[in-house]
């Protein structure tokens, strides 16, 4: 069993290092090498990379099944719609804004939804996911109903090099860097530790002196607050918002995007929101009349071969490669101890 946790151990600290690697590379190469509409898209994947993060918190790390996750995005999104448009702050201060306004709707949110668990707060959240469109329609004095609301994207300083694109192409990394931060933190931390007690038995948390009800509403609001520091950030590099930018399908992508990549990982969030993204057009340049089932097929084969996600493949490979060469070392040791 401890050589087990060793090898577990060492598997993560070699993934994480890998992938640290792995972002900073393919952050500086992206801008260089990829037409502008593909820097764009990545620009999108990453604000969505932001809400599964969220979503991972809330569903890997404590448990609970969210469909609400799109919806709490929209109110970001929106949020920065209209303080750009209306207000005079900052299209980037509002990014803070937009994390506090749906850090306290998922307060609101989840305080009820404690009552729920498993099924049927999966239920109740997707409801709420289904009323976004037709209540930003209803409300077209603020929202400005199907035509949505236009607004300026930020401009690059002077001193920045590229253009607009790769301006927030970088601002869209910096925002997923310092998501990716908070989430290391938390995850290492004592709040962490409750949000796992809790997931995997809350009997014993409980009896171990963990208050159910503040964990369990405390990764609500987290995972809010992500979702909605995501929209804003994806508002201002899409310059455009509407009811169709927020369809009940976004809460089902962030979810599909969460199981791909893997909910328990930080790393995983970042692959679904690539799979997401990409594969749904990749599917529709196969075959324009079959892109569903282009991609509905995808999703399925993937989730066969990784029942807990690319990430989850990733580390068996690790923890495998890894005892293949403990084994290797320990027959080329000699027999006898003296000859060492």
């Amino acid at each position: 069993m401890i050589a087990a946790g060793k090898l577990a151990a060492l598997g993560r600290r070699e993934l994480g290092l890998a992938s640290l690697l792995l972002w900073i590379l393919c952050a500086i190469l992206i801008p260089l090498i990829l037409p502008g509409f593909l820097v764009y898209q990545i620009s999108v994947a990453l604000t969505y990379a932001i809400a599964i993060l969220g979503l991972n918190l809330l569903l890997g790390c404590n448990g609970q099944i969210s469909m609400a996750q799109g919806v709490f995005f929209a109110v970001g999104g929106y949020a920065s719609a209209i303080l750009v448009t209306h207000t005079s702050i900052p299209a980037l201060a509002t990014l803070p804004i937009d994390a506090v306004i749906t850090g306290v709707l998922g307060f609101l949110v989840g305080i009820p939804a404690l009552r729920l668990q498993g099924l049927q707060l999966a239920i109740t959240t997707l409801g709420l996911a289904a009323i976004v469109p037709p209540l930003a329609l209803k409300l077209d004095w603020i929202t400005h109903g199907a035509s949505g609301i236009s607004l300026d994207k930020p401009d690059p300083p002077r001193w920045f090099p590229g253009n607009q694109d790769i301006w927030i192409y970088v601002l869209c990394v910096l925002g997923a860097t310092i998501c990716v931060v908070v989430m290391h933190r938390l995850l290492r931390g004592d709040a962490g530790r409750s949000f796992r007690a809790v997931r995997d038995n809350a009997l014993i948390a409980a009896a171990h002196g963990i208050d159910l009800t503040k964990v369990r509403l405390a990764a609500f609001v987290t995972s809010a607050c992500f979702a909605g520091f995501g929209g804003g950030l994806f508002a201002l590099a899409n310059g455009y918002v509407s009811p169709e930018s927020f369809q009940v399908t976004l809460s089902l992508n962030f979810l599909v995007g969460a199981v791909v990549g893997g909910i328990t990982s930080i790393q995983g969030a970042f692959i679904g929101a690539l799979f997401v993204v990409f594969v749904p057009d990749w599917a529709g340049e196969v075959s324009p009349a079959l892109a569903a089932l282009i991609y509905a097929v995808c999703l399925v084969g993937l989730m066969l071969v990784a029942r807990d996600g690319v990430v989850g493949i990733v580390r068996s490979l690790l923890a495998r490669l890894t005892r293949t060469t403990i084994r290797e070392r320990a027959r080329a040791l000699p027999a006898n101890p003296n000859e060492l």
